[in-house]
């Protein structure tokens, strides 16, 4: 006995076809058919695709079984009314030959996947919890979910909702990141999609580790889109003083040659930072008024109280130096000549601990007439600023410029710290910070 496989294989593809369109339809149109219970799984109208596919899975098992042993029957059933045909009965024990196959294959297959992993022959489902979101609730009682990872939603325009209410928690603590659970700090809601016209936002209520939602909060006006923000660790800039919003606070986890559209619009700062380590999480910023690290300068850290952008800065920041905590390697020498050479001074941290550390060229560095070149031997950044700080640390001077390039920066002729007249302004101290990422 030949078997087609061109044709076996068209049967199959149509038996599974044939399935997904039941599954399917039974789903929107509820079930017209009872399907057995398989394992204890049963098909009903709510039923999932993957679960479908797990009981398609066990159903093809049996399915193969029941087929084997058919076959078994039918080769039995043919020789024993072969009457002595020789051929028939060749035929009949081909076809007994190929059920006890089969039935063996199957068996020794279940065997085999249960010794490796009993997951293989009892594959299981498991349910996807949403990583956190809201209700809104319309005026007529409606209820509906939204869960945002990608932190912006759009809202149907027949969906008038009139109160919120929150399923994620807030975070426990608002300085601090927590890597094991999602946080929801707040929701802004827009009049318009695409996070147009006018903007509320609405503080997550929720009391932490409660059941979910929250008490429901009232809306200004009907939702079409929402911005979700989530706590992560970061440097905060706000539109408003005091860290009020809105609009929407720009984060950043890493240094911004540019900040593009929110250049000229910051008043105000906060730190974010991770756990369970908050040391080497910490974050630093160097604030400029100009692009490219450079211009009016001022540096801020999550251990100062200081959340106001002060002086020429406020309202003036358009790049920004994130700096981390790490484990300083290396050093930074300063020569008064230029391409790294002539009288230099070494500097290297202190301590093991090192956040960052200040040089200056009256103070520290006596032997040297000026600054011209230094190379950086580690993983540092160094702060050029064109004046002795005498100020707080949140603002250093007029005229600052950073380098991080590993090596030798052969000349400080040419740019903005450096005037040829000497008696205008030259580097005159340095801040020098673990390597910005």
């Amino acid at each position: 006995m030949k078997i087609n496989k061109k044709n076996s294989i068209l049967i199959i593809t149509f038996f599974i076809f044939s399935m997904s369109i039941f599954f399917v339809s039974a789903e929107e149109r509820g079930l017209e058919i009872q399907y057995p219970i398989i394992d204890g799984q049963e098909i009903t109208t709510s039923t999932t695709i993957a679960e479908y596919a797990v009981y398609i899975f066990k159903f093809s098992i049996i399915l193969a079984a029941i087929i084997a042993f058919a076959v078994l029957i039918y080769g039995g059933f043919r020789y024993v009314t072969s009457s002595g045909n020789p051929t028939a009965m060749d035929d009949a024990k081909k076809w007994i030959l190929s059920a006890i196959i089969g039935l063996a294959l199957i068996l020794f297959s279940y065997v085999i996947l249960n010794i490796i992993n009993a997951n293989f022959i009892r594959p299981e489902v498991k349910v996807i919890e949403p990583v956190g979101g809201i209700l809104l609730t319309d005026e007529n009682g409606v209820s509906k979910p939204f869960y945002s990872i990608d932190e912006i939603s759009e809202i149907s325009e027949d969906f008038k909702a009139t109160k919120i209410e929150f399923i994620t928690d807030k975070p426990a603590e608002e300085l601090y990141y927590n890597p094991n659970k999602p946080e929801l700090i707040s929701i802004f809601y827009y009049e318009e999609i695409n996070q147009g016209g006018k903007v509320a936002v609405v503080p997550n209520n929720k009391e932490l580790d409660s059941p979910s939602p929250s008490s429901p909060q009232p809306l200004d006006f009907a939702p079409r889109s929402l911005y979700f923000l989530w706590q992560k660790t970061g440097v905060y800039l706000y539109e408003k003083e005091n860290n009020e919003s809105p609009p929407v606070p720009e984060v950043y986890t890493g240094s911004q040659r540019t900040l593009k559209d929110f250049s000229d619009k910051a008043k105000s700062i906060k730190f974010v930072e991770g756990k369970p380590d908050p040391w080497r999480k910490q974050y630093w910023t160097i604030l400029f008024k100009d692009t490219d690290y450079e211009g009016a300068c001022g540096a801020y850290d999550s251990d100062n109280s200081i959340t106001e952008i002060k002086d020429s800065l406020k309202e003036n920041v358009s790049s920004l130096a994130v700096v981390q905590g790490t484990l300083p390697q290396g050093d930074v020498i300063f020569y008064d000549k230029l391409n790294c050479e002539g009288n230099e001074y070494i500097w290297q941290p202190k301590s093991v601990l090192f956040r960052y550390d200040s040089v200056s060229l009256k103070d520290d560095t006596k032997d040297l007439d000026q600054w011209l070149s230094l190379k950086i031997n580690g993983n540092f950044s160094v702060l050029l600023i064109t004046e002795y700080h005498s100020g707080p640390l949140s603002y250093l001077g007029e005229r600052c410029l950073l380098f991080s390039r590993v090596g030798c920066t052969s000349s400080f002729k040419g740019t903005s710290v450096y005037s040829a007249d000497p008696e205008s302004f030259r580097p005159k101290e340095a801040y020098i910070f673990p390597t910005m990422e």
